[in-house]
């Protein structure tokens, strides 16, 4: 789900800004591209130069190799070669020095902590969706449980977001809990629990997700159900999401379209291509974020693009994100220097400074988490206690989940890549 699109602000029971990624009984849809889900290179091996090597073997290979003379030169070069050796152990380990400081075991936990504190946080439900959200790509055992308890929550577009992680990481514990969500209140939820039950094997209910797809009256469910149609891996469903382009919002034309093309088709991918000259923009970063989950290399030039020219910060730190989703770090630069970003970057009386602060400080968590180069860890370490919002410490807990368990990926021996079974 990671991949999909960033959040679609809106509202729900009155709670305004309460819809990162899914949709809620009367959402609206004017901002797709609010929240990037939120994430090459290879950490600091902890070698210097001559380390592999005792010293002494080193020199007796050097003096066997480069200092053949003999006399007062040579003895000076042989006194000096242990101050050289440590010169060079010097440079080479300081200049990572503060990634080196960074205790990975220890910052994986605390970004778990955050999001253990984010899922308890009972001001705001957005804050306990995102926090959800962030652990459909990190499969710790551990938050499993968090993530069921879930399930039960008071707001619907919380349990929404619990059915889809626990079908996404597959957690087949949870399969009774998800039946029970079959005849939740929500209609919504129940959409979600489909997909869930789906994603575990179990597909008896699967032949109702068109019904709620194109005839269910509430809009939200409509929504809801083409976003999660697409990440059923199914390629049969896309003539039913073909079929939801005629609908009248534009909300489940999006989801539609985007599901589509996570599904492989086309058409939709190049409709999506065409959207991020939009001009606008909302709309190119949904765009951008949509290509972006197809994880498709064919669109490396476009993102390139737009990481260059994009008249929008926002969109060239979705641009930053879809190329490092594709282990491209060009957009890295930009994504690190908004980091911090302590003011907007428009005028726009519609669209108050503090909300465009969040977006560009999690549209940057996003892309330096899709990154994954390690060397991010230190700037993103202090975010995960930010006071500025607790959705910056989520987007901050998910990038680093997303660096670690990438950099842990590849320091696995004879790794293959394999989709997981369906």
């Amino acid at each position: 789900m990671s991949d999909t699109r960033a959040n679609m602000m809106g509202h729900i029971h009155g709670l305004e800004n309460l819809s990162p990624r899914w949709g809620f009984r009367g959402a609206h849809f004017p901002r797709p591209g609010a929240y990037a889900p939120g994430y090459q290179s290879s950490p600091l091996s902890g070698l210097v130069v001559g380390a592999s090597l005792p010293q002494s073997l080193v020199l007796d290979h050097v003096d066997a190799h480069l200092f053949q003379e003999s006399g007062s030169l040579g003895l000076q070069i042989r006194l000096l070669m242990p101050f050289f050796f440590l010169v060079m152990a010097t440079v080479c380990v300081s200049a990572p020095r503060a990634e080196r400081d960074i205790d990975r075991v220890e910052l994986k936990q605390r970004a778990l902590n955050s999001l253990k504190a984010a899922i308890q946080n009972r001001e705001n439900p957005v804050v306990r969706l995102a926090a959800i959200e962030a652990l459909q790509s990190n499969d710790s055992p551990e938050m499993l449980p968090w993530i069921r308890t879930s399930l039960l929550d008071e707001i619907a577009a919380v349990r929404f977001a619990a059915c889809v992680t626990l079908g996404v990481l597959r957690d087949s514990n949870a399969e009774a809990a998800l039946r029970t969500r079959l005849k939740d209140d929500d209609p919504g939820v129940q959409v979600a629990a489909i997909f869930a039950l789906h994603k575990l094997g179990h597909t008896d209910q699967t032949a109702r997700m068109p019904e709620y797809l194109l005839d269910h009256t509430d809009v939200t469910v409509r929504r809801n159900a083409a976003l999660v149609m697409g990440m059923m891996d199914e390629p049969g469903v896309v003539k039913t999401l073909a079929r939801a382009m005629k609908d009248r919002d534009p909300g489940v034309r999006h989801h539609a379209l985007e599901a589509m093309a996570r599904l492989g088709n086309r058409d939709a991918a190049k409709e999506l291509a065409f959207m991020t000259n939009a001009g606008v923009g909302s709309e190119e970063v949904f765009a951008v974020n949509a290509l972006a989950g197809t994880r498709d290399r064919i669109y490396t030039d476009t993102f390139r693009y737009k990481l260059a020219n994009g008249p929008h910060l926002e969109t060239r730190l979705a641009a930053a994100r879809g190329l490092g989703l594709l282990g491209d770090d060009s957009g890295f630069t930009e994504a690190m220097r908004s980091l911090g970003r302590d003011r907007p970057a428009t005028n726009d009386v519609n669209d108050p400074p503090a909300d465009q602060i969040l977006r560009i400080r999690q549209l940057a968590a996003g892309a330096v988490g899709a990154i994954g180069r390690a060397d991010a860890l230190p700037a993103l370490a202090p975010m995960l206690a930010d006071p500025t919002d607790p959705r910056l410490q989520v987007s901050a807990a998910r990038a680093v989940l997303d660096i670690l368990s990438r950099d842990r990926a590849k320091s696995l021996p004879f790794r293959t890549e394999q989709r997981p079974p369906p």
